[in-house]
């Protein structure tokens, strides 16, 4: 039992070792969002994780509190002359918010990225609306709109 154990720990590790990731930080400018990326660069699809800061602008009712923790999978749609279309779909939790009251929500941002630096090729730009559907009785949605960037840590 020992032996099969230790033969899995080394093979785990080989392939941890093959395998090659891209993380990368991003900045959303409603709700003062900050963002960890997995593969946000090169990938077709590239998973997200979001906190907000401070409220959503665009809302101003007491469910758009700061502390929301978001969790994305987005996908590129198509991509023209540098500039391309990506739609995903993901759940936000006020785990971090200061209020007693917990609500998730259903969230499906779409937005426009691009990148006009070539001395930067791997720093995006975009903009990008985000309603979030809040899974509780007579709350609005709150619809965030925001420009930002994407910058990759870690390369291929």
């Amino acid at each position: 039992m020992k032996r099969k154990l230790i033969s899995s720990f080394i093979i785990l590790f080989f392939l941890t070792i093959s395998a090659n990731a891209q993380i990368g930080v991003g900045y959303n400018t409603d709700g003062n969002t900050l963002a960890l990326s997995y593969s946000p660069a090169d990938s077709r699809i590239w998973g997200e994780f979001r906190v907000n800061t401070r409220d959503y602008s665009q809302s101003d009712w007491l469910h758009s509190d700061r502390g929301i923790t978001q969790v994305y999978c987005l996908a590129s749609l198509f991509t023209s002359n540098g500039i391309g279309f990506y739609a995903g779909g993901g759940v936000g939790i006020n785990l971090l918010s200061t209020g007693n009251e917990k609500w998730f929500s259903i969230n499906v941002p779409l937005g426009l990225k691009l990148n006009p630096f070539s001395k930067f090729p791997d720093l995006y730009l975009f903009g990008e609306y985000n309603p979030m559907f809040i899974a509780e009785d007579n709350i609005p949605i709150i619809h965030s709109i925001s420009a930002g960037f994407r910058i990759p840590l870690t390369n291929k």
